[in-house]
């Protein structure tokens, strides 16, 4: 079995960690992990940073009876948010150093270090990856994977550089560290999803990347299977939630679970009975009807498809117009909401718009899209700073009594 790989997504309101490994280009999952901070994130500026470090130092080192797991974690594959996401192409030569000029493993580290010295203009931005495209050798031979083995002359590759604002980079990684742990690899959550997306099957080559969170969504942008951009607005599954609880009077959790169980349900009843009833403050009883609950839902999505037309013509503005109608693919936890897709499908620029769940076996649910997609992206690529792999210390199950 490969060796495990922990990683760690901070998002909003929790903590989500997956631990796993990549098979023949799948993930198998060993353990996965949520753990509430509460509002602790706001569209990456941390609000809260030690409370986010103490959520991650409690699950450094823990027991779980249920599973008979022990976990000591140390490295993780951090995921990091896209918001000041820089993508630039680059094209770096280098001599093949080995007498027998066959591709070997320092080829491929001095190219990466090419790249990684190459004159950007970084300032005040970071470099986060490097995502290559294609491995050229002598004859023009092209290979997508670093061609190992293989004899030339020469080493040419070509590749997209991801930067992000070096403050935002900074912020994750203390706050990791504090918490106890090291990052080995950060990965962007856009690209880590754009991944995961493209190894399911039947799937479109070119497509626009929606994220609903519970306060933020993401928009990216995807051509020929490679993430060329991406950006942001801060609306999420929460909106409808707060509305809920403004419209109803009732608490947080009442108003999420009536989200979840209807939506927008547009059945035909025999009967009308109340979603639910509250009291107005006076003694009198007020119902509150499916109907009631349809029209909130529909504004605040009126408010997100706004706010999601604009960030997908922002996306694409430096391409082709018609990229705007590009399958749109919906991805997180906001995108399970009843009713969601037939509401927005006219109101977009895409021609389709399509859910998409992880598949994997132990992580099937939706918030773990950008842990799995980043523990595939790690086996995928070359990691820019080290190559050794992000571990877990130590995992071991308790035999079974």
């Amino acid at each position: 079995m490969e060796k495990p790989i922990a990683a760690i997504e901070l998002s909003s309101k929790k903590l989500k960690l997956v631990v796993g490994y990549e098979i023949d280009g799948k993930v198998y999952v060993l353990y996965t992990l949520i753990k509430p901070y509460g509002h602790a994130i706001e569209a990456g500026q941390f609000v809260d940073p030690n409370r986010v470090s103490q959520t991650i130092s409690s699950v450094r080192e823990f027991t779980d009876p249920a599973a008979k797991l022990k976990l000591n974690i140390s490295d993780v594959l951090l995921c990091v948010p896209p918001y000041g996401l820089g993508v630039y192409q680059t094209r770096q030569v280098t001599t093949v150093v080995t007498e027998d000029s066959k591709i070997s493993n320092l080829d491929i580290k001095n190219i990466y270090s090419l790249i990684r010295n190459s004159a950007y203009p970084l300032n005040d931005k970071a470099l986060v990856d490097v995502i290559p495209e294609s491995f050229t050798l002598d004859q023009g031979r092209i290979f997508a994977r670093p061609p190992l083995g293989e004899s030339s002359n020469t080493l040419t590759v070509s590749a997209k550089v991801q930067t992000l604002p070096a403050s935002l980079v900074e912020s994750y990684q203390n706050v990791l560290l504090n918490g106890g742990m090291v990052s080995r690899r950060n990965v962007v959550s856009s690209l880590a999803a754009t991944e995961l997306v493209c190894s399911f099957e039947d799937m479109p080559k070119s497509f626009i990347l929606v994220d609903i969170g519970s306060n933020v969504t993401t928009v990216s942008f995807v051509g020929n299977k490679a993430l060329y951009g991406s950006t942001f607005f801060n609306w999420g599954g929460d909106n409808i939630t707060e509305k809920i609880i403004e419209s109803f009077n009732i608490n947080e959790a009442d108003a999420e679970k009536y989200k979840i169980m209807y939506g927008i349900d547009n059945r035909e009843m025999n009967f009308k009975a109340p979603i639910c009833t509250t009291d107005d403050g006076n003694g009198q009883e007020v119902h509150h009807f499916n109907s009631e609950l349809n029209e909130i839902i529909k504004g605040e999505l009126d408010v997100f498809v706004n706010y999601l037309n604009d960030a997908v013509t922002n996306v694409v503005s430096q391409h082709d117009k018609s990229y705007r109608s590009f399958p749109m693919i919906l991805i997180g936890g906001g995108s399970q909401l009843n009713g969601l897709v037939p509401y927005i499908t006219p109101k977009v620029m895409s021609e389709t718009v399509t859910v998409v769940a992880p598949k994997t076996l132990g992580a099937r649910n939706p918030t773990f899209f950008n842990c799995l997609g980043m523990i595939l992206t790690h086996s995928k690529y070359l990691n820019l700073n080290d190559e050794s792999h992000p571990k877990v210390g130590q995992v071991t199950r308790n035999q079974a009594k």
